[in-house]
């Protein structure tokens, strides 16, 4: 595996809220003929909201860290808003789901904003391998928790469209 080579994606609507401060899904409505409809999960301007994406991590991942591309749409076109992503390792026979408490590490970007309300803008958030991604290893169950930071990035809403996890 290559460094800038594909493991995995996420859209919208492959995550799930909490059930406290969750992000909350919509869609956005295309103007072409047949109106095409894009999934999105919507993160408050003022409030910090989460989506959790749960997956496995692929057998070719080489264990070198990741890049998380964050795809997304903003309400404004003066500043864009805090990302932020933390990995949960569930590993074989160790991880209580009902029980334990996870504490997110979280690593973030301060996102550009797209030229234009409504164009889609791509930032990068990245893991060191190890403790960074609470050392999941390929062939493993994760969660991977993205939050936009309350209070950042102007008004309105942020629009995530998807998360592309690569090898780094």
């Amino acid at each position: 595996m290559a460094s800038g080579d594909s493991l995995i994606a996420f859209f919208a609507w492959d995550g799930s809220a909490p059930v406290t401060n969750g992000a909350t899904f919509g869609t956005i409505i295309g103007t072409s003929t047949n109106n095409e409809v894009f999934a999105v999960a919507n993160f408050d301007q003022t409030t910090s909201e989460y989506l959790d994406f749960t997956g496995i991590m692929p057998q070719h991942y080489t264990g070198g860290g990741v890049t998380c591309t964050v795809v997304f749409a903003h309400a404004n076109n003066s500043s864009g808003p805090t990302w932020q992503m933390a990995f949960r390792r569930i590993n074989d026979d160790a991880e209580d789901l009902d029980t334990t408490a996870h504490t997110y590490a979280f690593n973030s970007v301060a996102a550009g904003v797209p030229s234009v309300i409504g164009e889609v803008g791509y930032d990068n958030v990245t893991f060191t391998d190890g403790v960074d991604m609470d050392s999941v290893v390929a062939g493993e169950l994760f969660s991977l928790r993205v939050g936009r930071v309350g209070g950042t990035g102007g008004s309105g809403d942020s629009r995530l469209l998807a998360i592309h996890i690569k090898e780094t």
